[in-house]
């Protein structure tokens, strides 16, 4: 041959006679795949040709961890170690060339298995962020009147009902209110008897038709204020049966009683109140908050506006997982619904909004958070879950199955990293069946010779 020829090393000790590789060597060089195929292809039968020095040169493992790469896998099932028997065959010697042999019966319950997939191109975007209180969901409990308080049912931290009571506040704006009320209820009961009298005497030509007219203004007008006392009574908090039965709290001492009830469930996330303390109408006592559902603002620099601004416009709902210190690596789910329209001049960011779902209350509002969103792309990527890389030497590896109960190290390049999956580059084909749980069993038989294993010399 002209060029250079490629030679087939095995073992590094004298793992594989002279007559063999010279065997394999002859055998690849009288073929069209040894003059052509000189790098990776992504076929689980062919690999590339190493050159002497690539090997040599680059010193520890790479004469027998490379094995696999220098020769398909037809070919290497030829190639035969020291012990007269082929190498993939040998239970001392097939770790040389990188292929491990997994018994069913114990690898199964210890091995999971997959395949390449072909998936969505996505670019991740990070972003920091604040969790805040969802602003739909939290409200501000201000009394309807000031007051003394006298009672506090609920305290900071405590999950209420809508209607339940918070507190008890003796308030005489209540009891002014009430008062009133009841001195135009009497005067609407006098208002309908004197109408009623003035309508059966018109009625029999008795009275005068003035005297009808003028009783009806003023049952209409007895009518008006008792409806405009029984809305500010309703501004108090108080129903009807309760209003009905105004009449029978003059005597029981609570005639001016404020309650305090929760107009929806929630958490109280504030206290403002205590017993004895002076209130008024522009003081907020508790905040209650649904926090099943929160809200993460982050700022958005221009740079990643356009892929943001582009997928909003298309209506395209933005998967979002949030990550806090307090909680370690783990993410909490959400989704991007809103980015704002208006950008801080000095800051040169736009505001984004993320909901997020956190059942389990664990987020707490105020709390700092990195935001990855997972932005869609046009075309497609190979990606396996990075359980099924191991790593060796800085170099990065898969196992993908061979044939019966062989499996094969093949040398990967990776991408980034999407949530538990990541991008894979080369090194395999689509569809290829692969371990993705419990790799480094395999790991550990095929790097033996670094912990003093291997046929001797």
């Amino acid at each position: 041959m002209k060029d250079k020829i490629f030679s087939l090393l095995v073992r590094k000790k004298k793992m594989i006679t002279v007559a063999a590789v010279s065997l394999v060597v002859g055998f690849l060089l009288g073929t069209e795949w040894a003059k052509s195929n000189f790098s990776t292809d992504n076929t689980a039968d062919s690999c590339r040709l190493v050159h002497p020095e690539e090997v040599h040169g680059s010193g520890g493992h790479s004469d027998h961890e490379h094995a696999i790469e220098a020769v398909g896998l037809d070919e290497l099932e030829k190639v035969t170690c020291e012990h007269d028997v082929g190498i993939v065959d040998c239970d001392e010697c097939r770790f040389e060339v990188g292929v491990v042999k997994i018994d069913p019966a114990v690898g199964g319950p210890l091995i999971e298995t997959g395949s390449v997939e072909s998936v969505d191109r996505t670019i991740t975007l990070t972003f920091t962020g604040q969790v805040q209180l969802d602003r739909t969901k939290a409200v501000e409990v201000v009394p309807a009147g000031g007051g003394r308080v006298e009672q506090v049912k609920k305290l900071l931290g405590e999950k209420v009902q809508k209607g339940d009571i918070l507190a008890v506040i003796h308030s005489d704006d209540l009891g002014q209110a009430k008062a009133v009320f009841l001195e135009i209820q009497a005067k609407l009961e006098l208002a309908e008897v004197t109408f009623k009298r003035e309508e059966d005497l018109y009625e029999k030509e008795i009275s005068s038709q003035a005297d009808y007219l003028n009783a009806l203004n003023e049952l209409k007008a007895a009518q008006a204020s008792y409806a405009a006392a029984d809305k500010k009574l309703r501004l108090f908090g108080l129903e009807t049966e309760q209003i009905a039965d105004i009449k029978n709290e003059k005597e029981n001492g609570e005639f001016a009683d404020l309650v305090l009830r929760a107009p929806q469930p929630g958490t109280l996330i504030t206290q403002n109140i205590s017993m004895g303390q002076i209130v008024d109408t522009t003081e907020s006592l508790y905040t209650i908050a649904d926090l099943s559902n929160l809200w993460v603002w982050c700022d958005v620099y221009e740079k990643d506006l356009a892929v943001l601004h582009e997928q909003s416009t298309q209506q395209n709902p933005l998967a979002a997982v949030v990550k806090v210190k307090a909680f370690g690596s783990g993410g909490f789910n959400g989704e991007v619904d809103f980015v704002g329209n208006l950008m801080d001049e000095h800051t040169r960011t736009v505001k984004m909004r993320v909901q997020v779902k956190n059942p389990e209350n664990k987020l707490r509002p105020g709390m700092f958070a990195d935001v990855q969103v997972a932005v869609r792309m046009p075309g497609s990527m190979l990606a396996v879950p990075q359980t099924a890389v191991v790593s060796d030497a800085g170099e990065n590896f898969i196992f993908q199955h061979w044939k019966n109960d062989l499996w094969v190290r093949r040398n990967v390049a990776v991408g980034e990293k999407r949530g538990n999956a990541v991008e894979l580059l080369s090194g395999v084909p689509q569809g290829a069946k692969i371990v993705t749980g419990g790799a480094f069993m395999l790991k550990s038989d095929v790097l033996r010779e670094k912990m003093g294993a291997g046929c001797a010399d």
